[in-house]
């Protein structure tokens, strides 16, 4: 029992992470791609966007396994459209600021989600399912127990750091 416990924490760390990170490769891309700069993404020091590694939690609280691609895109696309909506009023509500806007971008969708980005998130959304979720499962088997439950251990704890001082620095920008 233990071992299991351990091995599924650290496979929600490890995703958390990863999709974390994907989300930050996107965002500095889009930046790159758009604007020609580096800009760090996200209201984290470390190199990940919480909001794509909860929205990819999300998708596997609802969905629970993996779907067929097509059905997974779209689902995704809209849930994740949702949620980036609720999210930029929530966020702006809490810190006073607006965190992104999709003002220029065509086929925006209130200035705070587009329809590009949507389908950027149903390719997320199939990655993480098809290609993440398989890859976690197969590293927490292959790595000792003692190993996953220290990497998860301070993967909580270096995030935990990481969000109570990017938290303290926004709401001082208040």
């Amino acid at each position: 029992m233990k071992k299991n416990y351990s091995r599924s924490i650290f496979r929600y760390v490890f995703e958390f992470y990863a999709a974390g990170f994907a989300g930050w490769i996107y965002e500095v891309s889009v930046m790159w791609i758009m604007f020609r700069i580096y800009e760090n993404r996200g209201i984290l020091h470390m190199p990940i966007v919480p909001i794509y590694a909860v929205g990819a939690f999300i998708l596997l609280a609802i969905l629970r396994k993996k779907r067929n691609p097509l059905f997974l895109f779209i689902f995704s696309a809209v849930l994740t459209t949702v949620f980036e909506l609720g999210a930029s009023y929530l966020l702006e509500f809490l810190f006073h600021q607006e965190f992104w806007t999709y003002e220029t971008w065509p086929l925006s969708i209130l200035d705070r989600s587009c329809v590009i980005s949507s389908a950027v998130f149903g390719v997320m959304a199939v990655a993480y399912f098809w290609v993440l979720r398989p890859v976690s499962g197969w590293l927490s088997q292959k790595l000792p127990s003692k190993l996953c439950i220290a990497l998860s251990l301070i993967g909580i704890g270096a995030l935990a750091a990481d969000l109570a001082i990017s938290v303290r620095e926004l709401i001082k920008e208040r």
